[in-house]
């Protein structure tokens, strides 16, 4: 428990004893998750915040979609992460990768079609990433040996299948994910950027997957989605230039995300900046990938710290605040979070990595991060 401060009068001295009296009865009948030391309203406030709030969901609390990217077998088969799923999260992603269609012309809809039913019955925004991305693709799209014309047409079928197929059901997209370095703002030499002998080229075909996907559903908003723009303002300003760019041509872009996988020390000053960069598009804000790792230099730890927590509950509340008060209201698309728990999340599973970078444990409990980002969404 954190010391308070010295009384400066018997009141106050009287009325600090009556606080922590309370304060411990009070956790003699439930669990409280330890108090950020960061909290600048002071610890005993934020304790009895906690208390007050102990049944408050991310949902109740939120002026707009608060979401969850996880897969459908985790929900139909862990039952724990079904109620929390229903419970806390208004909006759900959508695994829609390029995989779905795993050789030319078949494709594997399980997936989605569970995220559908889902909605159907629970009331949730569903948002499809990612149409198009390199990253985990067959390799039929990313070896393709036709013609650049060739390639184009499976692509334009790959998205008018899968958009068209939920066309009214799904809310939105993220048409193109992650086409620049990560560090910066220039075109990443991928396998489809290398279909085109210069980056205005592939650019045009950038542009033409947007209008593929609005085609198939006029009514479906179109994101384009990205990483690390709270590390370089460089990539920041190549998005945004795109951004005017595509507006000019008139292709359909409704909105820009902003990933949002930032760690315990990532500076809030990048955060603030990124997103009022990107608001000043005036396109649908979405943070889409939220999760914050607490061991961002992948030390040998065998534990997470307490000052770990208490500086991941702080970075959590940065960012939903930053977003409530820096993008305009009618510009929040939502804040989606990445992985349900730590033991789903991606860098624990994928990347093998110590780390506990969600605002669940990994019995699916509420860890001080999910009260950080409780409070940010009530700011």
């Amino acid at each position: 428990m954190r010391q308070f401060p010295a009384p400066a009068s018997n009141l106050l001295s009287t009325m600090i004893a009556l606080f922590i009296t309370s304060f411990l009865i009070a956790c003699s009948q439930q669990q409280i998750d330890p108090i950020s030391e960061n909290d600048q309203t002071g610890g005993y406030v934020a304790a009895a915040r906690q208390i007050i709030d102990s049944n408050a969901t991310l949902k109740s609390v939120a002026t707009f979609p608060v979401g969850i990217a996880t897969g459908s077998r985790l929900v139909a088969q862990n039952r724990k992460a079904a109620d929390l799923v229903a419970a806390q999260f208004t909006s759900k992603t959508v695994y829609a990768y390029m995989s779905i269609e795993p050789t030319q012309d078949t494709f594997n809809f399980g997936e989605s079609d569970y995220w559908v039913k889902y909605a159907q019955s629970h009331s949730v925004r569903l948002h499809g990433h990612c149409l198009v991305y390199h990253t985990g693709a067959p390799a039929w799209i990313t070896q393709f040996k036709g013609t650049t014309n060739e390639f184009e047409q499976a692509i334009k079928n790959h998205i008018q299948t899968i958009v068209g197929r939920y066309k009214g059901k799904m809310k939105s997209w993220d048409v193109i994910n992650e086409i620049t370095y990560y560090n910066s703002g220039a075109i990443a030499q991928t396998p489809f950027r290398k279909m085109y002998a210069d980056d205005k080229s592939y650019m045009e075909f950038v542009k033409r997957c947007f209008q593929w996907a609005h085609e198939a559903d006029p009514d479906a908003l179109l994101f384009y989605n990205d990483a690390l723009y709270e590390t370089s303002p460089s990539k920041v300003e190549a998005i945004i230039n795109m951004a005017a760019d595509f507006k000019r041509s008139g292709t359909p872009i409704h909105g820009l995300g902003t990933q949002m996988h930032v760690d315990i020390n990532t500076p809030d000053v990048g955060i603030r900046n990124s997103l009022l960069r990107l608001a000043s598009t005036g396109l649908l804000i979405h943070i889409s990938e939220l999760d914050i790792c607490v061991n961002p230099n992948k030390d040998a730890i065998t534990t997470i710290s307490a000052k770990m927590n208490d500086a991941q509950q702080n970075k959590y509340k940065v960012v939903a605040s930053l977003y409530k008060q820096l993008v305009p209201g009618r510009l929040q698309y939502g804040i989606t979070l990445w992985d349900l728990s730590d033991a789903d999340s991606w860098l624990v599973v994928q990347k093998n990595r110590v780390d506990a970078p969600c605002i669940f444990d990994a019995n699916y409990n509420k860890k001080p991060a999910f009260y950080g980002l409780l409070e940010g969404l009530m700011k």
